[in-house]
């Protein structure tokens, strides 16, 4: 489980898809270790030792700033993202675990799993076209960072504080807020 944002030196998060987050005993470390500062801690969580009690960080920033790429890492959710979690063949949209990869031209003919050859495709599509060629309805093409950002912005997520929204920027109506206990 993933509990606190990471943002770089310059306090944007260092990546949107995935959100870049680690788990709160690696925050800890890189605080420890002088690699972070605090920009937030949460305010009702903390770790205890015998000795020492520390609040646990919502939200950390590098000391120094890392010279993002830039670049859009070929994965499976990264090409759902693209393709709008729409069938490339029947153009519906699905949910994430109802979605395949399909290689426009298939593996046993040579084609290889880059951008400029995989879509996303429903499982009876992906099933019926087998190894066939068939043409996707939208010509798979390397997306670059900015295409990504503003469509991941589309998708719904959730984040562990309401104070990560005023570095992530997330439309209001995507962010799903923890639910506060009542006492």
């Amino acid at each position: 489980m993933s509990d606190t944002l990471v943002l770089n030196g310059d306090f944007q998060p260092l990546c949107l898809f995935p959100l870049s987050t680690v788990d709160w005993q690696t925050a800890i470390k890189a605080i420890f270790s002088e690699k972070v500062t605090i920009v937030k801690n949460y305010d009702h969580w903390s770790v205890h030792s015998q000795r020492l009690t520390i609040p646990v960080p919502s939200i950390i920033a590098l000391r120094d700033y890392v010279d993002a790429t830039r670049s859009v890492n070929f994965n499976r959710r990264s090409v759902y993202i693209r393709d709008n979690y729409t069938c490339q063949y029947c153009n519906k949209r699905f949910h994430f675990e109802d979605l395949t990869f399909d290689h426009v031209i298939p593996r046993c003919d040579g084609g290889a799993t880059t951008w400029e050859n995989v879509v996303t495709a429903c499982k009876t599509c992906n099933f019926l076209k087998g190894s066939d060629l068939m043409d996707p309805l939208t010509k798979p093409k390397r997306p670059t960072y900015w295409e990504m950002s503003k469509k991941a912005k589309d998708i719904t997520i959730q984040i562990k504080d309401p104070a990560w929204q005023d570095y992530l920027r997330w439309p209001e109506d995507k962010v799903i807020l923890p639910k506060i206990a009542v006492a």
